[in-house]
């Protein structure tokens, strides 16, 4: 790793229309680092090498399609992993084979063996990683400090949710019915993305991290409420799980898209912790100053043909999608992503261990993918035990 006056070497993996867009934001405006390349998984499309190459060309930095290559490029020290969910698997093995630390895209892999790999090449190289939550934010902080300080006794209940407001709602078909199948085979089109899969992942995490303990069993619903574009792709846009943890504890979490207009803001960010003694909330948009004026509510533009869920950065900043401001939030919601980097840099300076490893990483993939098989039979379902 660098000393002095040297910086992190960053390499990406993966292009536009993922979450690499915003990753590249936040590592290129940390002044401890410096972007290297864009590189991929093997055999990507060629729509995806032309999203590589974009993605390459607006930070001026190479694009080397061959991942062994780009790895082996000189002053490499930290990969961001952004590959396709169905390619994450080799190519993180790979990276962690290569010696690399690996900031993970979020969630770890599509399917178990694939999140196991990751975190076997992972211990066996000994290599610094964390995978992107929100567990760094303000408010799923001061929940922790809650449970930790011991205020409301002895811990029995959690529950969060993560949902954004994007996209247009309002299109599923009259009378659609979710009908489940498990194991889930693929992750994200062009037009929609499995949004519990995705979006979950933040609610159960929290779950998980704030409890302390791993889920043993689950019972979840997947549903189709609100975008034609799920129904359409047969995946859900919306999910609950309810987890059995460890020690008698319980847990619940919600994670979907539930469209544009249905909130002031970003979507419901709440956590609710509950205890012996006491039950506390804990809101990403409290405090916040709502508005009340005589100005039209915000029109979204047409759907952008390539992204009409709202799921990218550079589609939606393409599109000119519009601002609400009914609610003025206090805290700055825009720094979500480089507070979750800047972080994972502090923990490569100082050695220490980040909240949310490839560990903690596939114990959230487990509930996953164990609530998919739960809501394709409609019943309680184990959790299988990764060692």
């Amino acid at each position: 790793m660098p000393g002095g006056s040297a910086k992190y070497g960053v390499l990406l993996v993966g292009g536009n229309r993922t979450h690499q867009e915003t990753h590249a934001v936040a590592f290129a405006a940390d002044p401890r680092c410096e972007l290297v390349a864009v590189t991929d998984a093997a055999g990507i499309s060629d729509e995806r090498v032309e999203l590589d190459q974009a993605l390459a060309d607006g930070h001026e930095i190479p694009f080397v399609p061959d991942l062994g290559k780009a790895l082996a490029l000189p002053g490499v020290d930290i990969v961001s992993m952004c590959a396709a969910i169905e390619d994450r698997g080799e190519a993180a093995v790979a990276c962690a084979r290569a010696g690399k630390a690996l900031f993970l895209d979020k969630p770890l892999a599509g399917s178990i063996e694939a999140g196991r790999a990751i975190r076997d090449a992972i211990r066996e190289g000994g290599v610094h990683n964390q995978m992107y939550s929100y567990t760094g934010l303000p408010w799923a902080l001061a929940a922790k400090e809650c449970i930790d300080s011991g205020r409301i006794g002895e811990l029995r209940a959690v529950h969060a949710d993560v949902l954004f407001a994007k996209g247009r709602a309002g299109t599923v078909p009259e009378g659609t019915v979710r009908e489940e199948k498990s194991p889930p085979e693929r992750f994200t089109f062009i037009d929609a993305k499995r949004e519990f899969f995705d979006l979950g992942v933040y609610s159960v995490g929290l779950c998980l991290w704030l409890a302390g303990r791993r889920a043993t069993e689950v019972t979840a619903i997947t549903g189709n409420y609100f975008f034609a574009q799920h129904v359409e792709r047969d995946i859900e846009d919306f999910g609950a799980v309810a987890m059995q943890l460890e020690d008698g504890v319980v847990a619940t979490a919600t994670g979907g898209r539930i469209g544009y207009y249905s909130h002031p803001k970003g979507g419901p960010h709440k956590i609710v912790v509950v205890g012996s003694e006491g039950t506390e909330t804990f809101d990403a948009w409290t405090p916040h100053i709502e508005v009340s004026a005589d100005e039209p509510y915000p029109t979204l533009p047409p759907p952008n043909p390539t992204d009409p869920m709202m799921m990218w950065r550079s589609t939606r900043t393409a599109g000119g999608n519009p601002t609400k401001e009914a609610w003025v939030a206090l805290a700055d919601e825009t720094n979500w992503y480089p507070l979750d980097i800047t972080r994972f840099v502090d923990s490569l300076e100082s050695g220490a261990r980040p909240d949310i490893t490839v560990e903690e990483a596939i114990g959230s993939l487990e509930v996953l993918l164990a609530a998919y098989e739960s809501a394709a039979r409609g019943e309680t379902v184990a959790v299988s035990k990764s060692e």
